[in-house]
């Protein structure tokens, strides 16, 4: 899919799996957002509120139509994608790319799983 960033290198075995993407010099939507560079450490990146910028609103139509396509694409075929953050969202040029789709096949729980956890009908 267009919207999927691709994975160089992938290997699993019973006790743990290693993913290997290209890097990107734009970043995350993270990055974007926080005016960060992929390659400076966490803390410098997004721990200064006063970075933060919103995005116009011609991005936020196309990067949001872009995950919402592609969100509809990994349903469709089944696949659940409960990591969505800006933090997983890859920027190429001015297409957004989601990341981490092994999460799920790996068995690790949602992004979201606290919150959901917190409601007694949903299991």
């Amino acid at each position: 899919h267009p919207y999927i960033y691709k994975i160089t290198f992938a290997i699993a075995n019973e006790s743990s799996a290693l993913v290997i993407r290209p890097f990107s010099e734009k970043g995350t939507l993270k990055d974007l957002i926080y005016k960060a560079k992929p390659k400076d450490p966490f803390l410098k990146k997004y721990c200064n509120p006063k970075k933060i910028q919103g995005l116009e609103l011609q991005q936020i139509k196309t990067y949001g139509r872009q995950i919402l396509e592609v969100l509809k694409f990994l349903h469709e075929k089944g696949f659940p994608y409960g990591h969505l953050h800006s933090a997983n969202v890859m920027l190429d040029g001015d297409t957004c790319k989601l990341l981490d789709l092994e999460n799920s096949l790996l068995g690790l729980p949602s992004f979201y799983r606290s919150y959901f956890s917190q409601f007694r009908k949903i299991n």
